[in-house]
């Protein structure tokens, strides 16, 4: 297990390296991402091979700062999902079923060189069970992209 801080504590660094590292799969439920460096990191992995998933917040992902369409037309597989009366607020990412970041950290510029946040980086198989759960949960419930209606 490792904890990292921001602003400026590594965190997209080490999440850069991981994805990097990833040989089968990477899933990501997040409310927001906006860091090209993370989205050029994940865009790579999936053009050698690696199965990538994120699941964003529909409302979230409707603002003008986000990059969901880049990362679509980059080929990345995304899907929506709206919350009745809230967000979906999770801040996850699970590389080989082996290794899981979770935190307040979004996948943000401003969580990574602004915002107080934290990152724990865990690799407990029963931790990861549980996320890999709720995320196939998530994407049976998401959007494919075909239905929504971005950016307004």
């Amino acid at each position: 297990m490792k904890v990292l801080f921001s602003p400026k504590g590594g965190i997209s660094k080490e999440l850069s390296r991981l994805i990097q590292a990833a040989k089968g799969e990477i899933s990501v439920a997040a409310y927001a991402f906006s860091s090209k460096y993370l989205g050029n990191a994940l865009v790579t992995a999936m053009k050698r091979g690696v199965k990538v998933r994120l699941i964003l917040d529909e409302d979230n992902a409707k603002k003008s700062y986000t990059i969901d369409e880049w990362l679509i037309e980059n080929g990345i597989d995304i899907r929506f999902i709206k919350v009745k009366n809230g967000c979906m607020h999770h801040k996850f990412m699970i590389i080989d079923n082996t290794s899981l970041m979770t935190g307040s950290y979004n996948f943000t510029n401003d969580s990574e060189f602004r915002n107080y946040d934290a990152a724990i980086f865990i690799n407990d198989s029963a931790l990861l069970q549980s996320f890999t759960a709720e995320f196939t949960r998530l994407w049976s419930l998401a959007s494919p992209v075909s239905n929504f209606g971005g950016k307004g």
